[in-house]
């Protein structure tokens, strides 16, 4: 009853510390405003599609579904789209001790979860209009799900249908979310052999199949890269350089769940590898977030090795020994918080994704084209103007490798600059002008950055969206023609 208790206590302090802060409402990151502008979407036209009839089909469509209910309820802003990945993200500490307890024991179950309540990565991941977290909950309940059906003597299709719903939830999330099958049929396969004989099993190859033919392009597309790619160095850093604590005692639970010759790690292994595999050497740039959907594996690892560890003090000494560990490790590890802040970081363990506030950006540029509405608006990405600005904007996108055979964004509907002499007649056509200028797009042709810089009119520039920051992402707004 007291672990129970115990659990409960975690996910209350879990759940404070992912919400302590999220209604300052701090502005989206790019992708977030991809989320943001199909929610929108579906509380003003009833379905995630752009009034110019631009949809993203299946493609986060559960995703979409879950933020515009948030929204429906808090209104439509930062803190109500971002509320259902904290709801995933405390779901994920009840997920991976449920997990931890089945395969390895209540302890190891429980410290896993205590990790998971303060790793930074967990809560800050559990506070972005992403799919991640959700994919994370997931597959740690789509394992649950695997590892549990294993254990019947008799084929049990409640538990198969557990985990086909987590497969297929998953997969409505992101494409990502299609890894679970192959997973969990693989190690059904290793455990079970013989069920693959049964109706249900036929019949549970369906939703893969469906859900490969749905995503039967972003699928070719991602195995076309087979050796082109190889991002194991990025992820090898991620990891060494920021949770090597974690990975020493993930090594010590390895190896014990080999000398004991206890079986249960080949389905963390099948998790973590396949997961390695792809976002090493499929995937085209190297991001935390996709292998953050297995993270709790690794952490379930390193829950095992410290219990392990304790296993070397007597009986009576134990479980206090264990205890201070664990309280040791989250108080003094650099990765772990145990006072709530009202911000993370998404680059404290790698330099990744701008963090601007867009917020007072788009004011400036919504306040200039308000007095100036015969003024064009050029800007270099094509989702942050659609979400500050409405749908119509921007006029132009400055890009290098944009779609030259239809000439046009299709998400946005905004004309292709690719070089200086386009941009130059543009400014030649169109007598009022504004342009937003991102520092790290390596998309936008130089000579034309060279140019706006030294001929336009420099109106504004932002580097940072928190007072402190592990890295500033400069940002300049230009203008031609106005005052």
């Amino acid at each position: 009853m007291r672990y129970k208790l115990f659990l409960i206590l975690l996910i209350i302090i879990g759940f404070f510390f992912r919400l302590h802060g999220l209604d300052k409402n701090y502005s989206f990151w790019n992708d977030e405003e991809y989320v943001a502008i199909f929610t929108r979407a579906i509380l003003e036209h009833g379905r995630p599609v752009l009034a110019n009839g631009y949809s993203s089909g299946i493609y986060q469509w559960l995703q979409y579904w879950l933020s515009a209910i948030s929204a429906k309820i808090f209104g439509l802003n930062e803190f109500a789209l971002r509320f259902p990945s904290v709801v995933f993200g405390i779901l994920t500490i009840w997920a991976i001790f449920l997990l931890g307890r089945e395969m390895f024991g209540r302890n190891v179950g429980l410290v896993a979860a205590f990790f998971t309540t303060f790793l930074k990565i967990e809560i800050l991941w559990s506070r972005q209009v992403r799919p991640y977290q959700a994919l994370q909950f997931f597959s740690l309940l789509g394992a649950w799900f695997i590892y549990k059906l294993t254990k019947e003597e008799k084929f049990n299709w409640r538990y198969f249908l557990g985990f086909l719903g987590s497969g297929v939830s998953a997969s409505l999330m992101h494409s990502l979310g299609l890894m679970i099958f192959p997973v969990g049929f693989v190690y059904l396969l290793i455990s079970r052999p013989s069920w693959f004989k049964k109706k249900w099993i036929l019949l549970g190859i369906l939703p893969p199949v469906i859900f490969g033919w749905i995503f039967r392009f972003q699928i070719f597309s991602v195995f076309s890269q087979l050796g082109k790619i190889n991002n194991l160095f990025y992820y090898r850093v991620f990891l060494w350089h920021n949770y090597s604590l974690l990975i020493f005692l993930a090594l010590i639970g390895f190896l014990s769940c080999i000398f004991q010759k206890n079986k249960n790690w080949w389905l963390l292994i099948l998790f973590l590898v396949s997961q390695g595999i792809i976002v090493s050497f499929f995937l085209p740039k190297p991001f935390v977030r996709y292998f953050y959907i297995v993270f709790p594996f690794f952490v379930l690892f390193s829950s095992v090795g410290l219990v392990e560890a304790s296993r070397l003090f007597t009986e009576r000494w134990r479980g206090l020994i264990l205890a201070v560990l664990v309280f040791l490790i989250v108080s003094l590890g650099g990765k772990f918080t145990v006072w709530p802040q009202k911000a993370y970081s998404l680059n404290e363990d790698m330099q990744e994704i701008p963090e601007v506030d867009y917020q007072k950006i788009y004011a400036l540029i919504k306040k200039k084209l308000e007095i100036n509405p015969q003024a064009v608006f050029v800007s270099n990405w094509n989702d942050h103007p659609i979400w500050y600005l409405g749908e119509g904007q921007p006029n132009y996108l400055l890009r290098e490798k944009g779609n030259s055979s239809l000439g046009k964004d299709e998400l946005s509907g905004a004309i292709y600059i690719q070089n200086l002499e386009e941009f130059s007649q543009v400014i030649k056509s169109v007598s009022q002008g504004i342009i937003l200028l991102e520092s790290w797009d390596d998309v936008v042709p130089q000579d034309a950055r060279e140019y706006i810089r030294s001929n336009l009119k420099k109106e504004y520039e932002i580097d940072r969206l928190y007072q402190k920051q592990p890295r500033f992402w400069p940002v300049e707004v230009y203008s031609w023609g106005m005052d």
